[in-house]
This record gives C-alpha cells, sequence and structure tokens, in this order.
C-alpha cells in the first residue's frame, strides 16, 4: 500500500498543509457555486422582462 501522506519535520502528520487544501477547495466549491446561482438568477430574472415582439408600442 503506497503511504501518500504528507509528514511535517517532526514525523506528525502535516494538519496546517491538509487544513489549507482543504480551505482551497471549500474556496474553489464556493466559487463554482456562487457562479452558477449568479447563471440561474440572470436566466430568472431575464425571464420576466417580456420578449420583444418586433412591434412598436404606437
Amino acid at each position: 500500500m503506497k503511504n501518500d501522506y504528507k509528514y511535517d519535520q517532526f514525523g506528525n502528520l502535516d494538519t496546517d498543509y491538509y487544513v489549507e487544501r482543504a480551505y482551497a477547495i471549500r474556496r474553489a466549491y464556493f466559487a463554482q457555486s456562487v457562479k452558477q446561482a449568479k447563471a440561474a438568477f440572470a436566466k430568472w430574472f431575464a425571464s420576466l422582462i417580456p420578449a420583444r415582439s418586433g412591434h412598436t408600442a404606437h
């Protein structure tokens, strides 16, 4: 079994490294969620505006 864990200089599991990786993953996930929410909101908001039929109002 291959051991891919990262250890600190004292031979302990490097928790700072893994906490920072978790923060980076969380930031990426949150950024993607915000982008998707923004796109969904823009699509919803655009559906509220009536489409132009090509006819003038007067």
